[in-house]
């Protein structure tokens, strides 16, 4: 049983140390997000934008290639994505149009029985 106590109590330090680090480290993020809000309101970090857009292929140890030719047509890649989000922008478009239809038939219903 004081074994159990010792123990316990062990856990609780290192739990309270622990705590007490995350503390500082909450307490240095708002710290560095206040100064970046004053300097611009920009987030400072490290990031770098990919100077390759296309993807390599992947041979594995016992030689498949995985991923070959990936990236390599981008510009017809984007042309695709690119159609299939004004398909969807028009598929949207004509749904909002027949709610739309749908709610003055409703309300022709509805004067019609008053």
């Amino acid at each position: 049983m004081n074994q159990f106590m010792q123990m316990s109590l062990a856990n609780q330090k290192n739990t309270d140390a622990s705590i007490k680090g995350l503390e500082t480290q909450v307490g240095q993020l708002a710290k560095q997000m206040a100064q970046a809000t004053q300097h611009g309101g920009a987030f400072i970090a490290n990031t770098q934008s990919n100077p390759k857009e296309h993807c390599k292929a992947i041979t594995t140890r016992s030689g498949n290639v995985i991923g070959e030719g990936v990236g390599d047509d981008i510009e017809v890649e984007r042309k695709i994505v690119e159609e299939f989000e004004e398909e969807d922008d028009v598929v949207e478009l004509e749904m909002e149009v027949e709610l739309e239809n749908k709610g003055d038939l409703v309300e022709k219903k509805m004067k019609k029985k008053k």
